[in-house]
């Protein structure tokens, strides 16, 4: 059954210091959107080419894994949104819902589907404004249609109201070492480049998370009926956590990198994008 946990949470300071680092972790979100085109690029220049070299890796198929998860946020406009957490029994973590997608899937259906199945609860997709780097339909552009917006030119972003993924959780392998042991890769990739290093450690392979926002599609109590998999009832138990007990909670810090993005998206809808979506769902 989803239920709330008892307070057992680490100490009321503990708390205090996740409380405080909202704000804080609100501008850093918003400061990741000021990318601008400042200058075009000049191909013939060698060092642009040099660099795409040096940092840019690649991988056969079977050398990755691609993973969807959900923020799964219930009454995300109401003044107590609830988010979806599993707690994994068998590493004693709690985490986000996630797991790798089926072949021919697509990725925000793998999102769905593996939160439904390993929560028990079902849910859809949960439309939030926010920009993107992914470009309007076709016949959007073409017609000037509102439904999606409108790239802004200087820096290829379109702020929408959509189903478009909230993130990525990544690996980034740092230039010229492809092949060194994980724990001397991660932590040259912490101090040259600051990124996310996610290998998995059960395979090897480099798992790349791609992270959706949902909500329940009626009821929030946990249905095994929903997990068809009997290691996934066994695995994991459902709760619904605040924002700051879930940052609290959390283990991974991508994690919670990816609640705090789906919750800054939620104070920025304004009450017509919350009408917006209701209609949509009443179609």
């Amino acid at each position: 059954m989803a239920r709330n946990l008892p307070d057992r949470s680490p100490v009321m300071s503990a708390r205090r210091r996740v409380r405080s680092k909202i704000a804080e972790n609100g501008k850093e979100l918003r400061k990741r959107d000021i990318w601008v085109r400042n200058n075009a690029v000049n191909w013939k220049d060698e060092s642009v080419w040099a660099k795409i070299r040096n940092q840019g890796c690649y991988h056969k198929s079977d050398e990755i894994i691609v993973s969807c998860g959900t923020v799964t946020i219930n009454k995300a406009e109401g003044p107590c949104p609830k988010v979806l957490v599993v707690y994994n029994n068998r590493i004693g973590i709690f985490q986000l819902p996630k797991g790798r997608k089926d072949i021919g899937e697509g990725y925000l259906d793998a999102a769905i589907r593996e939160t439904t199945e390993e929560t028990g609860i079902a849910v859809r997709p949960l439309r939030l404004r926010f920009g993107s780097r992914s470009t309007p339909p076709r016949l959007a552009t073409a017609t000037g249609a509102t439904a999606y917006g409108s790239e802004d030119p200087s820096t290829g972003v379109t702020r929408s109201l959509s189903n478009e993924m909230i993130g990525v959780s990544e690996c980034c392998l740092a230039p010229g070492n492809c092949y060194l042991h994980f724990a001397i890769l991660t932590y040259l990739q912490y101090v040259r480049h600051g990124c996310i290093s996610d290998p998995d450690p059960a395979t090897g392979a480099w798992r790349n998370i791609h992270w959706y926002a949902a909500k329940p599609c009626d009821g929030v109590e946990r249905d095994e009926a929903c997990m068809p998999i009997a290691d996934d009832r066994e695995k994991f138990s459902t709760y619904w956590f605040s924002e700051i007990d879930a940052l609290t909670r959390l283990k991974l810090d991508d994690e919670k990198f990816m609640v705090r993005v789906a919750f800054e998206y939620t104070r920025n809808m304004s009450a017509d994008d919350w009408s917006s979506n209701e209609e949509l769902e009443g179609k």
